[in-house]
């Protein structure tokens, strides 16, 4: 008999996944994600398989590049066949489900993504792969000032992303315990900041597995685009929540050409060679081939030049420590009853990067740095950020280091964890992390504004609650204004310039919140783009960081004069530009997708803003959220479970849905939805239902 699951759509959009077996389950979520997100989960396999320019042109050639140059394509069926039994039938039935749905509604897809079809399971991992180069190559945050290596432009691993910029990924994320909340239960708050489409993009969804009829699993949360897994979730025992973490995972090297080698401690090496043939698709349908020829040395696969000189890359999660079992392990993390259980899920150690915080109905609140760090030869994290010499042996890895070896707090005497992508010796206060005890390249030792906010914030809630994660995430106060305004106001009035007292004027009656109505806040950020602020403010400010006022370092002005030129020129182009010193800041951004457009609000590092917005310039002199706040879970761990979620953007991509940006109003004015659990409340609000067999026929 054909093993039947239910998909209950809610009223905004979110499938609730009712079904009787994992494989029914993973079947309908492929579905599911077909009918939100069809057309882009096909672009986006398409384009891990490293085949976008045979498919929509041009534009896409250089992925299509970096994707064969990696390996993507033919590490993917490896890591299918690493995949026991039973995560391998589920993947199976993923893939089932998304073809199906293609199959019985393709006149619903765009007819450029159609060449995509079928999907098979091998897209799933080159897919993941792809996500992971993005995160690892291009997501760790850094220190101001240090050096960087960017051979590998966002443009070429997210050719469809807005440009704005190199960094992709952030967060905040909050864990409380038992012995702190006012209830006695766990809380968790999630947000994730990330661009506003592509790889990046959020899927929510709720399922239900009941076997035998007992309840099995009870899951909601959000997987990206492509997943066939949630990447953020909660069940009724625990819940976890990411960000991206300062984990440095790989690394470029410079080669010393040698005739048709390299050297390597003073000794010619031989490339090893492969050739690789790319289709490119010209504007009238005609295809023209390509031949590329990948050079692979010791180091990693070649990608690129820099002064004439070979550069090579070497990532964590691929050829080194390969994570074939990411999906396996976040099913054991959905399925995990208690701490300990999710624990030895983490423990799997499959999951390239990423910060977890942890809460459950026991009342535990746990901090992990997770990922793969490679075992290095000594140095401080800054040592390995640039490209580097690939003459030496000794600097290449060949190892990670195992999760035991890693940051890990679990029921701090605080009571509380947070994390809003810093390292992790804040993760609470006092702090219980030594630096010392770890590895010195392992991770920076950095603070941000929004950091400090969000310690600030959460360390003055004496007793927690649910209701308390709701409002704090919704918060707009700049932690740099509280920092900076006081001496640039008393550097105006000493000074002598008029113009730049009438600026001060004006941000002395601004409450330093960057909320829409905030006609203040468009002077104030003008004035420190102006200045030049990096992401930890050090190279504007005269006191540095210091460990013993974690919280109120750094701070004053390194340099008044520069301060109140840099303010004058900020008054004199709103002046010139508006005519005016105020001006709303939701007049100036908002955030649309479909048919919805609202005010903007927040901003991004070094703002010091907890709640992010990221913007592009738009016509007119305005700017779109094109970054930020993303998917939303404030999590209470009672029984039963209270949880409020939103997903800025809305549930789906689909041209023509309904719910393109349907929680945009929500999101303007710091609302959050009820995440509806159980069957009756589903059906209390219950749009349409769909059945998906789980067996072909």
């Amino acid at each position: 008999m054909p093993d039947l699951a239910e998909i209950l759509w809610d009223t905004w959009g979110v499938p609730h996944v009712f079904a009787r077996s994992e494989e029914a389950a993973f079947r309908a979520f492929g579905w599911a994600q077909m009918h939100a997100h069809g057309d882009l989960l096909l672009r986006l396999y398409g384009l891990a398989r490293g085949r976008g320019a045979e498919y929509w042109g041009e534009k896409y050639l250089a992925s299509d590049r970096l994707i064969r140059q990696m390996g993507v394509a033919q590490r993917a069926p490896v890591w299918l066949a690493a995949q026991e039994r039973e995560m391998h039938a589920n993947i199976t039935a993923f893939v089932n489900g998304v073809n199906a749905y293609a199959e019985g509604h393709a006149d619903a897809l765009a007819p450029d993504t159609r060449a995509v079809l079928p999907v098979t399971p091998d897209d799933v991992f080159a897919h993941i792969q792809r996500v992971y180069l993005v995160y690892l190559t291009l997501g760790g945050q850094r220190p101001a000032g240090e050096p960087y290596n960017d051979i590998l432009p966002y443009s070429t691993l997210l050719p469809d992303a807005p440009a704005m910029g190199t960094g992709v990924a952030g967060s905040n994320a909050w864990a409380v315990g038992g012995s702190r909340s006012e209830s006695g239960h766990g809380l968790l708050l999630a947000n994730p900041h990330l661009y506003w489409g592509d790889a990046h993009t959020f899927f929510e969804a709720h399922l239900n597995i009941s076997q035998n009829g007992q309840p099995d699993l009870n899951l909601y949360g959000v997987a990206q685009v492509g997943w066939p897994v949630l990447r953020y979730g909660f069940n009724e025992h625990l819940g976890w929540a990411h960000t991206v973490n300062t984990l440095k995972g790989w690394d470029a090297f410079a080669l010393t050409p040698n005739g048709d080698g390299y050297l390597l401690d003073g000794e010619k090496r031989a490339f090893t060679v492969r050739h690789e043939t790319l289709l490119v698709r010209a504007p009238d349908g005609a295809l023209r081939t390509e031949h590329l020829k990948v050079l692979e040395s010791e180091h990693g696969p070649v990608v690129t030049e820099q002064d004439g000189r070979p550069v090579a890359v070497r990532c964590v999660g691929l050829d080194v420590a390969p994570i074939p079992g990411i999906f396996a392990q976040y099913w054991a993390m959905a399925q995990a009853r208690d701490h300990g259980e999710f624990e030895r899920a983490l423990a799997r150690h499959q999951n390239a990067m990423f910060n977890v915080l942890y809460a459950d109905t026991d009342g535990h609140a746990a901090y992990y740095f997770t990922g793969l760090v490679p075992r290095r030869a000594g140095g401080h994290w800054s040592d390995w950020a640039g490209t580097l010499s690939g003459d030496r042996r000794e600097l290449i890895w060949h190892e990670v280091h195992d999760f035991s070896e890693l940051p890990r707090l679990v029921d701090p005497p605080s009571g509380w964890l947070q994390n809003a992508n810093n390292p992790p010796w804040l993760a609470t206060l006092p702090p219980a992390l030594d630096p010392a005890a770890f590895p010195g390249y392992l991770s920076p030792q950095m603070v941000t504004p929004r950091e400090q906010r969000s310690i600030r914030m959460l360390r003055s809630l004496e007793r927690p609650t649910l209701e308390d994660l709701m409002a704090c995430v919704n918060d707009t106060r700049s932690e740099t204004a509280e920092r900076l305004v006081p001496p640039l106001l008393e550097a105006a009035e000493r000074s002598g310039s008029e113009l730049a007292r009438q600026a001060a004027g004006v941000l002395a009656g601004w409450d330093h919140r960057f909320d829409s109505a905030s006609a203040q806040a468009h002077l104030f950020s003008r004035w420190l783009v102006g200045l030049g602020a990096n992401r930890t403010l050090s190279n504007v400010t005269r006191e540095p960081w210091q460990e013993s006022e974690p919280l109120d370092t750094p701070r004053g002005l390194a340099d008044e004069g520069a301060a109140l030129s840099a303010l004058e020129q900020a008054a004199s182009a709103l002046l010139q530009e508006y005519g005016s010193l105020e001006r709303p800041w939701g007049t100036l951004t908002h955030a649309r997708r479909g048919e919805y457009s609202v005010p903007g609000h927040g901003h991004l590092d070094p703002f010091g803003v907890f709640r992010v917005s990221g913007f592009q310039p738009a016509a007119e002199g305005m700017f779109d959220m094109a970054f930020g706040t993303t998917y939303i879970a404030a999590i209470e761990f009672s029984r039963p479970v209270r949880a409020r979620v939103l997903l800025a953007y809305g549930n789906s991509s689909q041209p023509n849905s309904p719910h393109v940006g349907d929680q945009l109003p929500l999101f303007a004015r710091g609302e959050l939805r009820p995440a509806w659990l159980t069957r009756p409340e589903v059906e209390a609000h219950l749009a349409r239902r769909d059945e998906v067999c789980s067996i072909d026929g």
